[in-house]
C-alpha cells in the first residue's frame, strides 16, 4: 500500500513540476507584444494543456486526501 501511495506522490510531484513549466511557458509568451499565429496557437496549446494538467492534480488531491 505505501508503494502505491509513493508513486502517487511521485505522480504528483511530477504534475506539479509539469504544471509549473507550462505555467513559464504560458508567461513568457503573454509578455509578448505581438504573437505570430503560430505562437497564438501554441499559446492556446499550452494553456489548454496547463489546465488539463491543473484538473489531473486536483482530482489526484481529492484521492489522496
Amino acid at each position: 500500500m505505501r508503494k502505491a501511495a509513493a508513486r502517487g506522490v511521485g505522480n504528483l510531484e511530477a504534475l506539479l513540476a509539469e504544471h509549473r513549466a507550462l505555467d513559464e511557458k504560458v508567461r513568457e509568451l503573454g509578455r509578448r507584444t505581438y504573437l505570430t499565429p503560430a505562437e497564438q496557437q501554441e499559446f492556446s496549446r499550452l494553456k489548454k494543456l496547463k489546465l488539463a494538467k491543473k484538473d489531473l492534480i486536483m482530482d489526484m488531491q481529492r484521492a489522496s486526501g
